[in-house]
């Protein structure tokens, strides 16, 4: 009774960061920035928008280049994209080199991807993934790689987001890249937070500290990720490295932690693949 609990919950109030197309004022469960602001022009020259639609070009999720090859992104952004044969959907388009994720400018497509083989969509576990891009990225001063954090990342790490999330729970999704700061959790205090965010009497989902990173906002309430958000990275501001990835949280920035892939618990499985990646 406590497991379905917890899985009706799950799908009732936690938003994923995931794979369901976001346009402006739809309802989804989607994660996004909620009290960012602007990001400075080439503040996040790995961000990248993935976007699909043949008619109506819609956001998905983020994703972030870590090799000329290869994007990183959720797991459960990629799912939604693969049709019935196996293939990701000729509509997927990602987007890079520009803060507006409709621009046109630079547009790649992907032959392929992979997603962890732990990955649990009921639990959100090893919700991590790689997609193939389609040949090989052109270099240019308007976009770059993002070294990935081995090391392990501890509470009270300075860090940031950027993101096309929605600006607040079911409210519209920005034109413009969306930029927050924030700071990690420890594993117990993630977990008290997350249990704080249901209703008393209910299962919360768990939280696993060895592959999973939480972060908190200063002001808590009004700061945080919001739908649209899922698949960006978290990036340490002292290394400049990708120490997390958007996973899951409770929509949108209601004081609770937010939740990301642990980069450093993944290095292996992601080295394997960027290492594929031809000079």
């Amino acid at each position: 009774m406590a497991f379905m609990k917890c899985s009706l919950l799950i799908g009732l109030l936690v938003h994923l960061t995931n794979g369901s197309p976001i346009e402006p004022q739809t309802e989804d469960f989607v994660p996004h920035i909620v009290g960012g602001v602007d990001a400075p022009d080439n503040y996040s020259p790995h961000a990248m928008a993935l976007t699909a639609g043949y008619h109506v070009n819609s956001l998905m999720c983020g994703a972030s280049i870590i090799s000329e090859c290869h994007v990183l992104t959720a797991a459960h952004c990629i799912v939604p994209l693969v049709t019935w044969t196996g293939e990701l959907s000729t509509s997927l388009y990602g987007v890079y080199g520009s803060n507006k994720w409709e621009s046109t400018e630079k547009r790649i497509q992907f032959s392929g991807y992979i997603n962890h083989e732990k990955y649990d969509p009921f639990l959100f576990k090893y919700d991590i993934g790689v997609l193939f891009i389609n040949g090989k990225l052109t270099r240019s001063e308007k976009w770059n790689i993002i070294p990935l954090n081995s090391e392990w990342i501890g509470a009270g790490h300075e860090s940031y987001v950027t993101g096309w999330g929605r600006l607040w729970n079911w409210g519209p999704i920005p034109a413009r890249l969306q930029l927050i700061y924030v700071k990690t959790m420890s594993g117990r205090r993630c977990a008290e937070g997350v249990a704080g965010a249901v209703p008393p009497g209910w299962g919360s989902p768990p939280v696993d500290p060895q592959t999973e990173i939480c972060t908190e906002h200063p002001k808590g309430e009004g700061f945080g990720v919001c739908n649209g958000d899922s698949g960006s990275a978290l990036v340490s501001l002292k290394t400049k490295t990708q120490i997390g990835v958007v996973s899951w949280g409770f929509p949108c920035a209601r004081g609770a932690p937010d939740v990301f892939m642990r980069v450093s618990a993944f290095i292996d499985f992601l080295r394997k693949i960027v290492n594929t990646c031809k000079k």
